[in-house]
């Protein structure tokens, strides 16, 4: 067993190197004559909202897992595969820090530090928490969350904050029970502080999401240029991919197109249907991503003329969303917005809804950020009982949907974002009817 501190991975730190050769050839959408998104204001921001969150809890330090904590407190992000919460890569945020601490996954440390000049201390991830742990076999397991555990003690007590509580972001009970052994008292309050820190954005964390959205927008006119009797929405999903990933944007498991029969009840996934003259057709780009930032984002259209049927249930979801909107403000609650929408036991018995909680996902609200739910959500079986007061800077998709069993469905949905005087509505493609695409 080597002997030098400095080479064991629970402390080695990645260093600069000169000459870095990744610099050589970088891409990049930002210009010199315009600020656009002013990157670093936005970590500054994100930083200290965290910290402020933290300090609130009375807690010293969280210890991230989960990908979109750790990019908030890091402003890092790394390969899909690392998500959500595998344990391959995390941060340690402690109150007497400017940012995060990153322990990186294998050898891509060695980018991260040349690229992220803002993070004093990049360190070797030590694998064993989260789900790859449970993978290694038990002795293996107990072996590397010792080291785990021990890594980020000795990190808290560098900063100051060893003998204050750790909260945890995912609840991990293996790291419960170590953390717990070596003296560390830890609190299931990580998710919480985060969710709380993300649910306000600033200027730039907008942005992102109205960036996003536009490429959204790109999206639906590939559904409208492509949508004919013999397309499968399996091929529409395909094309709308191919646009985000032209724009800059990446996709996180989302996207979907659903036609005909399996629109209502709303199945709410894609298949290999083709679709055929007269079908309503509708399609969410849900977890399309720029910087970070995700949108979720429904329109609905008709292959053809659309029938006198399905504009009139069109319409009615139509206003219920519009209905909805008109009355966010800063000061309204989610009780005001959720109490605009019908008793879903009222309008949709001919789909066998008996109780609000068969709802869930159907008119409703959910904060959006760097992940597609964040604070606040808005349902009739929540914000009727339990209202949350609305604040300038959230951001959240708000989305209603309608149809006729067997036949077809219709689906809506706007991204918006708080202001002083009511909302600003970030997605734009046009929304007030069904969007009708000749067949020929």
């Amino acid at each position: 067993m080597t002997t030098d501190k400095q080479s064991k991975p629970t402390t080695f730190e990645w260093p600069v190197v000169e000459n870095y050769a990744g610099r050589q050839a970088y891409g990049t959408q930002s210009v010199d004559w315009e600020e656009r998104i002013n990157m670093d204001r936005m970590r500054k921001y994100r930083f200290g909202r965290a910290k402020a969150e933290m300090i609130k809890a009375k807690v010293g330090a969280v210890l991230c897992l989960n990908e979109w904590n750790i990019m908030y407190c890091t402003s890092t992000s790394a390969a899909f595969w690392t998500t959500p919460s595998s344990g391959l890569r995390y941060a340690l945020f402690p109150t007497t820090a400017e940012c995060g601490i990153l322990y990186e996954q294998g050898e891509i440390g060695y980018h991260i530090k040349q690229n992220a000049p803002w993070l004093k201390t990049v360190k070797v991830a030590i694998t064993g928490a989260g789900w790859i742990g449970q993978t290694m076999g038990k002795a293996s397991w107990e072996l590397q969350r010792k080291k785990f555990c021990d890594q980020i003690a000795g990190d808290m007590k560098a900063n100051g904050v060893g003998k204050d509580p750790l909260a945890l972001d995912t609840w991990d009970p293996g790291l419960v029970e170590e953390f717990t052994r070596i003296g560390i008292k830890v609190v299931p309050l990580g998710a919480h502080i985060f969710l709380q820190a993300r649910k306000i954005k600033n200027r730039d964390e907008i942005e992102c999401l109205r960036t996003c959205s536009s490429i959204g927008d790109a999206m639906f006119g590939q559904v409208a240029r492509n949508l004919r009797p013999g397309v499968r929405e399996s091929d529409l999903e395909g094309l709308v991919h191919k646009t985000a990933l032209e724009l800059g944007a990446r996709v996180y498991s989302g996207i979907f197109c659903t036609s005909g029969p399996y629109g209502w009840p709303n199945s709410r996934d894609g298949s290999d249907r083709i679709i055929r003259p007269g079908d309503v057709v509708y399609m969410d780009v849900y977890n399309t991503s720029y910087n970070g930032y995700k949108i979720c984002y429904y329109r609905t259209f008709s292959c053809g003329e659309a029938t006198k049927k399905a504009r009139a249930i069109y319409k009615e979801a139509h206003d219920w969303l519009y209905d909805s909107i008109s009355v966010i403000k800063p000061g309204a609650t989610t009780k005001d917005v959720a109490s605009r929408w019908p008793s879903g036991p009222k309008v949709w018995k001919d789909i066998l809804i008996n109780h609000e909680d068969q709802t869930a996902g159907s008119n409703w609200a959910h904060g959006i950020g760097l992940t597609l739910y964040e604070p606040p959500i808005i349902w009739r079986e929540v914000s009727l009982n339990e209202p949350v007061e609305l604040e300038e800077g959230m951001t959240f998709a708000i989305e209603t949907q309608h149809g006729v069993p067997g036949e077809f469905g219709c689906r809506l949905e706007e991204v918006i974002t708080v202001t002083k005087t009511g909302v600003e509505v970030l997605t734009k493609w046009p929304i007030d009817r069904i969007t009708e695409v000749p067949l020929y």
